[in-house]
């Protein structure tokens, strides 16, 4: 966000590619996201009424959003591995 007495940031000149290791540990971590869900769909509530904002893609991602707490720490454990991140203490 910028303010009026700000200016606004000049775009970038050229995109950014990711390096090889980044999009090799974005692929992996796209295949463990599927894995996952398969595993725990069926265990994940659906509960669209609680996130009536139009236009909501709620649909898409209430696995994760309302899947049992073991398994959003399973997701997010293995999705730091994959990403090279120290997981949370």
């Amino acid at each position: 966000m910028t303010f009026p007495d700000q200016p606004m940031p000049r775009p970038r000149s050229k995109p950014i590619r990711p390096s090889a290791e980044q999009v090799r540990r974005q692929n992996e971590l796209t295949a463990w996201h599927a894995e996952w869900t398969a595993k725990w769909a069926d265990r994940a509530g659906f509960h669209p009424e609680e996130h009536p904002k139009p236009g909501s893609d709620y649909n898409l991602h209430h696995v994760l959003l309302d899947a049992p707490a073991e398994a959003r720490e399973e997701f997010y454990r293995r999705a730091d591995e994959i990403m090279g991140r120290s997981p949370a203490a």
